[in-house]
């Protein structure tokens, strides 16, 4: 969405967006497999993203940018999770090291 159509407040979507993930918590505690919450947390987004384009904006749904996003928190949130759950190898490290240089 273009910024017309964001308030800006990076401080209440990351409340929001704890939110779903506590939801998503719960349902992982019923026994339900982290993938398949993971599946419908994209469905519910793909359907309100269509959603807010069309209702909340005049502009066309702009699915780079929307997947350049998702793309980006993906792999930032990936690296979080993954740098606590073990060490990088020597490899990784190196693959890191290259990439910030």
């Amino acid at each position: 969405m273009t910024e017309n159509g964001r308030s800006g407040d990076n401080e209440a979507s990351l409340r929001m967006a704890n939110e779903f993930v506590e939801i998503a918590n719960d349902k992982l505690a019923t026994g339900i497999q982290p993938l398949d919450i993971a599946s419908a947390i994209r469905h519910a987004a793909a359907n309100f993203t269509a959603f807010a384009y069309t209702h909340g904006t005049d502009d066309a749904l702009d699915t780079a940018s929307v997947m350049e996003e998702f793309r980006q928190l993906l792999e930032n949130y990936d690296k979080r999770h993954r740098d606590k759950a073990r060490p990088l190898t020597d490899l990784e490290r190196l693959v890191e090291q290259v990439k910030n240089e």
